[in-house]
């Protein structure tokens, strides 16, 4: 039978975090679910999976042709393997809440794409809510990229079959603006809860954050110019992501570490 959704995963150094990313997919009621998981390191993720998640026949697997190459290739793999028309973002150290994909997809099958709130976790527990800041059940476009906050994407593949851009940093905003701009519309489901846990193996995270950031954004700059963005799109974008670029520019002359690329990005 053909799953209603895939859900995409990249994995990268996941080993303490797949089961939980896994288990929350797997367990989505009212919809039938395909997990497409692609390693980018070179591990054998099917060994590391406890063995009451081992479904063969509700996962598939496939890795980059060498470690490292990347969130994107590694999504863009998962995206060719997937059977479903409508896809699904999960990175392997995140959650799906109980019923999101569900939500999700109903919203999909009208409109093309959807997603939901962001719950951000830090090590201590607490938790920072990305949601739209004027409420409704519409995303903005400045939303997607002022809140320096993903939004993991549904949608139905042939609005963005180019899927993921190979960039280093950001991949994520630029797919959503891609999105946004093929559906005309961002549809917002409250209830359909991503949780997006913060960890010390992250990118955002990592010693090499803020030099990642600052290539990333000067390859989203040159990429914006090619993208076929009605005007105020690209303005917006190129807007954010120049603020964006002196903020790290100013962190790394200041010896920050890598991993304050949070603080230098959100409160500059």
């Amino acid at each position: 039978m053909r799953p209603d959704v895939s859900v995409l995963t990249a994995a990268h150094a996941a080993g303490a975090t797949i089961a939980r990313a896994v288990r929350s997919a797997l367990a989505q009621e009212g919809v039938a679910v395909e997990l497409v998981l692609c390693a980018d390191d070179g591990l054998d993720y099917w060994a590391l999976l406890p063995p009451e998640l081992r479904d063969a026949g509700r996962i598939v697997l496939c890795r980059t042709p060498a470690p490292r190459s990347g969130p994107s290739l590694a999504r863009n793999l998962a995206l060719a393997a997937a059977r479903a028309e409508v896809v699904a973002c999960l990175d392997a150290d995140d959650a799906y809440a109980p019923g999101r994909l569900r939500r999700l997809l109903a919203v999909v099958e009208r409109h093309g794409v959807a997603t939901g709130p962001t719950r951000e976790i830090d090590a201590a527990g607490a938790v920072r809510t990305a949601a739209p800041r004027a409420g409704g059940d519409r995303l903005a476009l400045e939303d997607i990229c002022e809140l320096r906050m993903p939004f993991s994407p549904a949608f139905v593949r042939h609005l963005c079959p180019g899927g993921w851009p190979a960039i280093q940093f950001a991949e994520d905003v630029i797919l959503n603006v891609d999105l946004y701009c093929a559906a005309g519309v961002y549809p917002f489901v409250e209830g359909a809860d991503y949780l997006y846990h913060l960890s010390e193996g992250s990118r955002t995270a990592s010693p090499a954050a803020l030099a990642r950031a600052r290539a990333g954004y000067r390859e989203i700059l040159a990429l914006a110019g090619a993208r076929p963005w009605p005007g105020p799109v690209r303005a917006l974008v190129e807007r954010v992501f120049r603020e964006d670029l002196a903020n790290v520019e100013r962190a790394l002359a200041a010896g920050a570490p890598g991993a304050a690329w949070r603080a230098a990005v959100r409160e500059g």
